[in-house]
């Protein structure tokens, strides 16, 4: 079904978790490093968004990567 709500967990590299809302046929990446930056205190731009091994695109959505309410997305900031 087009444009529901589901919830995703942010996880960076030592532990710490965020919940957000995204929506399933919106792209995820600018919107994700947006809600991390500003709940963590660092830039959007430093942040590197990873889900199953593999580097989330500026274009993938939550359908075209196959996720499921709850899965969680690594979170890297680059050095």
């Amino acid at each position: 079904m087009a444009n529901q709500s589901k919830s995703l967990w942010l996880r960076s590299s030592n532990g710490q978790k965020l919940q957000c809302q995204v929506n399933t046929d919106q792209p995820l990446v600018a919107f994700l490093k947006n809600k991390y930056a500003l709940a963590m205190g660092t830039s959007p731009e430093s942040l590197i968004m990873v889900f199953d091994g593999e580097k989330i695109q500026e274009q993938d959505t939550f359908d075209s990567l196959a996720l499921d309410d709850d899965d969680i997305i690594d979170v890297y900031e680059a050095n």
